[in-house]
């Protein structure tokens, strides 16, 4: 059914017009985890040991990565992401440092969750009733 209606919308000339409402909804959720401090699954992310010094929230010091994320929507796909150098350590995890190694745990904020699937499946369906101009 999800393909037959991307199929649909995508021939209808549409398509792109929904990957972008898709993209904004999936950016809004991407940063709604900065909020929670959790990954698209629902666990949470390890505390960072500034976030846990300061009282403050993981991944979110300056807000830049947080208002980094974007998205780029054409007819056939949708990528959500930052383009700071620093952001595929915190989603990946990894050794970071100079002169010092640093071992970053994952905190993945890329992603989509179950959450994310219903809501596009939900576009989809409105941007087909649109094109064959029925109603909800």
């Amino acid at each position: 059914m999800d393909r037959m209606l991307g199929t649909a919308v995508a021939k209808a000339g549409q398509s792109k017009a929904a990957m972008e409402e898709i993209g904004e909804m999936l950016v809004s959720s991407t940063v709604e985890r900065f909020d929670t401090s959790t990954a698209p699954d629902g666990t949470s992310w390890p505390v960072s040991q500034r976030a846990e010094e300061e009282g403050g929230k993981t991944l979110v010091d300056t807000g830049r990565m947080r208002g980094s994320i974007g998205y780029e929507a054409s007819p056939g796909q949708i990528v959500v992401g930052s383009n700071l150098v620093y952001s595929r350590i915190h989603q990946l995890g990894g050794e970071t440092g100079r002169g010092h190694a640093v071992t970053l745990p994952e905190r993945p904020y890329l992603g989509i969750s179950e959450e994310d699937i219903k809501e596009a499946r939900a576009i989809l369906a409105d941007h087909l009733i649109g094109i064959l101009g029925g109603s909800k």
